[in-house]
């Protein structure tokens, strides 16, 4: 398990690439369910639980639906649960970090919010790049538009809500 976590900790200071980590669908599965655990409870520190789970899971739904469209387009469909595992395992391990961030920090100043945004967006980059075969720069671009796209997800979310409300 050591091994496992070391590995997402060196894709996420650029030393691995996402064809290092086993091709697996339980290790993809393992990770998914880590990531979005994660993910709810940093976003429950701030939202009711449901809301916080919900907007985990659109993240999951963003990061899967568009990695696999990407990667169906360059057709490299077969790094796809590689590259998955790679970025919901550095999604964790970044996640943990913010984790420990919010808890020890209960108002976490702008300045490293931002620093965790823009290197989560370059371990994005980092890894899409290799999937597929493109530049860091491409690949940093396409993470960028998957948080826009998420966001404007999430803001689609919260106006249903509130109006169901």
């Amino acid at each position: 398990m050591l091994t496992i976590i070391r590995a997402f900790w060196q894709i996420c200071i650029f030393r691995l690439a996402p064809q290092d980590v086993p091709r697996s669908s339980v290790l993809l599965l393992a990770t998914a369910l880590v990531n979005l655990s994660l993910s709810a409870s940093i976003n429950s520190l701030q939202l009711p639980f449901r809301y916080a789970l919900l907007i985990a899971l659109l993240e999951m739904g963003v990061i899967v639906g568009l990695t696999a469209t990407l990667l169906y387009a360059f057709r490299h469909t077969g790094r796809l649960t590689q590259t998955l595992t790679a970025l919901m395992g550095s999604g964790a391990v970044i996640g943990a970090i913010v984790l420990v961030l919010f808890v020890v920090f209960a108002q976490l100043p702008a300045l490293p919010r931002l620093g965790v945004f823009l290197w989560n967006l370059l371990v994005m980059g980092h890894i899409l790049r290799h999937a597929l075969s493109t530049h860091l720069v491409a690949g940093f671009f396409i993470a960028v538009g998957y948080a826009v796209v998420l966001r404007q997800l999430i803001l689609f979310a919260d106006r249903l809500l509130s109006a169901a409300i």
